[in-house]
């Protein structure tokens, strides 16, 4: 069946989908060259409108993953993408047309996210929903996709970038806010952290209903601890933790998430800031040892992506970018009817601190810039060991939200930040979240290049920019050009081949 694509907010401009997969061997390089030291691969994944769904929607989160990795040996750099290859994905191939119809698929406006339940028919009742394109990161030697709350993760062939499967350990998953509708459906998370000496994968799954989040260790041999936070406050986004030498730092923010929501004919995300921010301090290396509550008295703002997390002496300081209010369309700010830009054109946020006092138990929040920033990064080697260096995409505040046209190298010890403009503001582009790779294997943390994608949209062109982190304000020291729009991503990672 064929379709035209819609003239939607989720399918225009840097979400016009790139519905075809490409290999491109030995990219071309516009500028510069490319490291002979880099050995690896930069890998995303994000939505790509394939088909309109039951309802003829096109509800972003509903939408299948794409994945896409640049893989670099000896100066030269390979590019390929592929569809990921759901449960969801095989079944709609198989029949040819949509099988999903969803609580939140036929609002026509702002409320229609692709993340509430499915009507289950004959031919869909056991197929989870999910399409794992959030985010792809390294674990035992291949890649995992993630879609936070739809399904288990699949593994990605890091070469080939062919859909292995389901992780063996999703029997070991629970439920997010969908019921499992077949054996290893549970749901997993966005933003695990990792132990590269260990290869210990910090996770977990939440959802709607109590315990509200329920930790998972899954640890190199495969084998998966797990433990229900029975005294979780309330149903919270669990999008991103913060990971230290001691704990997994889990907070919980009046950014709820409820699928019964739609029913009452609102959005399946709510914001209320009368409930408190509650931080959860889960030991890493005794998930059943007891865990820390600290009821802050911080205000109601949010956190959606942590950048750094660092114990100085009885202090636990927390950066990451604040919103005052998250970047999603909801009822206190929309309408029914009404149509809503995405994401960071929403809300602007900054590099902010929060600092905790480990023997009282006092908060306190600041604020450490003034240049709107978000989708950090740092080097994933340090992942629970402290953090001196963080990378973030930003800009300037534009309306409501921000502009994302620049690079920016945080020092977090001195406060400070080097920029680099990617962008003009006549270039029709978007400047997506890049990736650290280290300059050796033992590189001291930070020392290194800065990948980020860029997808020129306005001509229908993708590019790579490397930057070397001694000094990103010189410029990127490669540009790698792709002969196509390369599609929006919101995540992914650097898997390094050489250890």
């Amino acid at each position: 069946m064929s379709y035209a694509i819609p003239d939607t907010v989720a399918t225009k401009g840097p979400f016009t989908p790139m519905r075809f997969e490409a290999t491109v061997e030995e990219c071309i390089v516009t500028h510069g060259e490319i490291p002979k030291d880099l050995y690896g691969g930069i890998y995303r994944t994000g939505p790509c409108w394939k088909r309109p769904t039951a309802q003829g929607g096109t509800p972003l989160l509903a939408m299948d993953g794409m994945v896409q990795g640049l893989v670099f040996e000896n100066g030269r750099a390979d590019f390929r993408n592929r569809w990921i290859r759901t449960p969801k994905y095989l079944l709609e191939e198989k029949h040819g047309r949509s099988m999903f119809e969803y609580s939140d698929g036929g609002f026509g406006d702002y409320r229609d996210y692709g993340y509430g339940t499915v009507k289950r028919t004959k031919e869909n009742a056991h197929t989870p929903q999910g399409t794992n394109f959030i985010n792809i990161f390294p674990h035992r030697g291949e890649l995992v996709a993630s879609g936070e709350l739809g399904s288990p993760p699949n593994v990605i062939d890091p070469i080939t970038l062919e859909t292995k499967g389901i992780v063996d350990w999703a029997p070991a998953l629970t439920r997010g806010i969908h019921d499992q509708v077949c054996f290893g459906d549970g749901a997993f998370c966005a933003h695990p952290k990792w132990d590269e000496d260990s290869g210990t994968l910090y996770g977990w799954t939440y959802g709607d209903q109590k315990p509200f989040v329920t930790m998972h260790y899954i640890h190199a041999d495969g084998s998966v601890q797990s433990r229900p936070l029975d005294d979780a406050p309330y149903n919270a986004v669990a999008h991103d933790i913060w990971l230290t030498p001691e704990w997994v730092v889990m907070p919980f923010q009046p950014f709820i998430i409820d699928a019964k929501r739609n029913a009452k004919g609102l959005a399946v995300f709510g914001w209320e800031p009368d409930l408190p921010v509650v931080l959860a301090l889960i030991p890493r290396h005794n998930l059943q040892g007891e865990i820390r509550w600290i009821n802050t008295d911080l205000p109601p703002q949010y956190v959606m992506h942590t950048l750094a997390a660092n114990v100085q002496g009885d202090k636990l300081v927390l950066d990451a970018p604040v919103f005052q209010e998250p970047p999603f369309p909801m009822e206190n700010n929309f309408s029914p009817g009404d149509q809503a830009a995405l994401f960071f054109s929403n809300a602007a946020s900054y590099l902010g601190r929060w600092t905790v006092d480990l023997t009282t138990g006092e908060t306190k929040a600041e604020q450490l810039s003034d240049l709107p920033s978000e989708i950090g990064k740092v080097d994933q080697r340090y992942y629970g060991k402290g953090h001196r260096y963080g990378f973030q995409i930003g800009g300037q505040p534009k309306r409501r939200g921000m502009r994302m046209d620049s690079l920016i190298r945080n020092d977090l010890d001195k406060c400070t930040e080097e920029v680099y403009r990617i962008r003009d503001d006549k270039g029709l582009a978007a400047v997506l979240e890049g990736s650290f790779a280290p300059r050796t294997i033992d590189a001291p943390e930070g020392d290194g290049y800065f990948i980020v994608p860029v997808a020129w949209w306005g001509e229908r062109k993708g590019e790579f920019q490397i930057f070397d982190t001694d000094d990103i304000t010189a410029g990127p020291i490669c540009k790698i050009e792709l002969p196509f729009h390369m599609g929006w991503t919101p995540h992914g990672h650097w898997m390094d081949f050489r250890d």
